[in-house]
């Protein structure tokens, strides 16, 4: 999420966040964590840059089954436009912040309670599955893009950065598509890029008209 805040800060970009199921496969009211899955170092290393980028995290031992999650920032998209962001973020920091099991309507709800959203809207969006069929559909897309983790963001449909990466990587591809930058921002200092590769439409940072 940091590196899309930076992308809007210095780059005129529009962004759309799209849904997608990581795991379907967890238990509609989660899972607790297998210790033994654990790769110590590579929590380390995403927990550093995290906490460098401002977000800092905390070992959460819970799996969530994200269906729900997912749906309610469709509501919020749909049904309450302006309060998508916060949603967003809400949900985000309750699950890697806040090591919350936002699996079930009630856990979803509670995650939300700050944001100000009209919650009685939304429990019955999630009751009735009104967007289900939605981030199923966009999960297929995906999948069938050959998107198989997140983060993952596509950039003008023809580059796609997978996984946590430096800002850098991101700071490349938007000037090699020749994106205007804010004029009157600072940008950070220039990290060596990563490879990308080209892929089909999904997720979009499109130019800003």
């Amino acid at each position: 999420m940091a590196r899309v805040d930076q992308m809007v800060r210095e780059f005129a970009v529009e962004v759309e966040w799209v849904p997608f199921e990581l795991h379907p496969d967890i238990p509609a009211q989660g899972a607790e964590k297998d210790p033994s899955q654990s790769r110590p170092d590579v929590r380390e290393r995403l927990y550093a840059q995290a906490q460098a980028d401002g977000l800092p995290m905390t070992t959460n031992p819970y799996r969530s089954n994200g269906h729900h999650a997912l749906e309610a920032a469709e509501w919020a998209r749909e049904d309450s436009p302006e309060t998508f962001d916060q949603v967003h973020r809400a949900l985000f920091q309750a699950y890697f912040a806040g090591a919350a099991n936002i699996s079930t309507i009630d856990q979803v709800d509670s995650a939300v309670v700050q944001t100000g959203v009209d919650r009685a809207s939304m429990r019955a969006a999630l009751e009735a599955g009104t967007y289900r069929q939605r981030v199923d559909e966009y999960t297929q897309l995906a999948r069938g893009n050959g998107i198989n983790g997140t983060p993952t963001f596509i950039l003008d449909d023809k580059f796609v950065i997978s996984g946590a990466q430096d800002w850098g990587v991101f700071e490349n591809i938007l000037t090699r598509l020749g994106v205007p930058r804010r004029a009157g921002v600072e940008p950070l200092p220039a990290v060596e890029s990563m490879g990308t590769r080209d892929v089909a439409p999904l997720d979009r940072a499109d130019h800003a008209d």
